[in-house]
């Protein structure tokens, strides 16, 4: 009777340890991450994480981010040549980047070739310098231009004709930026000549 008694104990002891030993293991079809391994949802907070850090692209400027006026002309009065720089200012509340060579026509009174003096613009297809212009900085373009002399006479016959504002449309954009015409200064007209003496040139950092 002992020994059948002790058989019995013995067989309950190995049931209860196999059903404690099955509550530890895990759900069958579920694998556990191996010993190192980060938590699942790791690699994607990374992923969200470096895609949040990574710079927005600057934008181009267009005449709605900026205003525009004429600064302070230089040149040589004997030779009838000047320059005056035409300065763009970024009045957006983010930054954007400015580069290429402006449009600029010269508007003014009726003369023999029209009311409209539009500007060479050489160098307008190589490539340039990208300006980025934080909120309220300036970059600016240099505008050089040919005045009457004694003795000049302009396309058609024009003469003395002083303009009134300047018209800009920044590279890349077509709305366009109105400005006086603050020299004072005439412009001889050479609207039929290939390599005329009045031009501007590439945006370049700075008001000048």
């Amino acid at each position: 009777m002992r020994r059948r008694r002790a058989s019995g104990i013995c067989a309950l002891a190995v049931g209860l340890l196999t059903a404690l030993a099955g509550c530890g293991s895990p759900t069958a079809g579920t694998a556990e991450p191996a010993p190192g391994d980060p938590p699942a949802t790791a690699g994607a907070a990374a992923a969200t994480s470096a895609a949040a850090a990574s710079p927005a692209a600057v934008r181009r400027c267009v005449a709605g981010d900026l205003s525009v006026r004429l600064g302070n002309r230089t040149g040589d009065a004997a030779a009838g040549q000047y320059t005056v720089p035409l300065v763009f200012t970024n009045t957006s509340a983010k930054p954007c980047e400015l580069y290429g060579v402006p449009g600029v026509d010269l508007v003014g009174p009726r003369d023999p070739n029209g009311t409209t003096y539009s500007l060479r613009r050489p160098g307008a297809d190589a490539a340039q310098q990208r300006i980025t212009l934080a909120p309220r900085q300036s970059a600016h373009s240099v505008i050089t231009y040919l005045t009457d002399t004694p003795g000049s006479e302009g396309s058609l016959g024009s003469r003395n004709w002083v303009p009134v504002q300047v018209v800009t449309t920044p590279p890349g954009d077509t709305h366009q930026l109105v400005t006086p015409w603050t020299t004072g200064d005439s412009v001889l007209r050479q609207d039929s000549a290939t390599r005329p003496g009045s031009f501007v040139g590439p945006i370049a950092p700075g008001a000048a």
